[in-house]
């Protein structure tokens, strides 16, 4: 019999962050060309005004204190709300096109600690693992996103799941497989 994984992380994720991370850029570049609109006119206008001219103080003060706002909200959009955005687009772009490895693991216990991984933020499941070369068994955090809910797993299910950078990716609960496996030979 076939198995069927089931997907816990879904190509629309990327799509979605490809997306949100357009809309971010766009309205950078929306800010940059209003800034620089402006910014030229200001200068036009400072080219026209005569020599030693009362106006020309204040033009210079706008001028300034526009590109003072313009510095400070380059740092704070681009170093919050563009970082995030460009992280998550990173990790899930990675999921996509990166290696994957399968385990197979007993479920322990949902961990709800947040998590950071590359900038994003992550809630764990522990496994319990077998290590090949150390000959033992060695308990494993499995990362899923922090928004989305956790899988539903019994304590001390086995579960084979696929991992892209230690984020679940796909999972198969071995005990409904060999109880179906069971179901169908009889």
């Amino acid at each position: 019999m076939s198995e069927i994984y089931t997907q816990y992380f879904k190509e629309s994720y990327f799509t979605e962050a490809q997306k949100q991370r357009k809309r971010v850029l766009i309205w950078f570049y929306v800010v940059i060309g209003v800034y620089a609109f402006i910014s030229l006119g200001l200068f036009l206008w400072y080219r026209t005004l005569p020599y030693q001219s009362a106006v020309i103080v204040a033009v210079k003060f706008i001028h300034y204190s526009l590109s003072a706002l313009f510095v400070v909200f380059v740092f704070l959009y681009m170093g919050i709300p563009f970082k995030r955005v460009n992280r998550y687009y990173r990790l899930t772009r990675n999921m996509c096109v990166g290696i994957k490895e399968t385990s197979t693991g007993s479920f322990i216990e949902y961990s709800e600690e947040l998590q950071d991984k590359d900038g994003v933020d992550f809630k764990a499941l522990i496994f319990l693992e077998w290590n090949k070369y150390k000959k033992d068994f060695y308990e494993r955090k499995v990362l899923v996103f922090y928004q989305e809910e956790f899988p539903e797993f019994k304590e001390g299910q086995n579960v084979r799941y696929v991992t892209q950078g230690n984020v679940l990716v796909e999972y198969l609960i071995l005990d409904q497989q060999e109880e179906t496996e069971q179901g169908d030979k009889q």
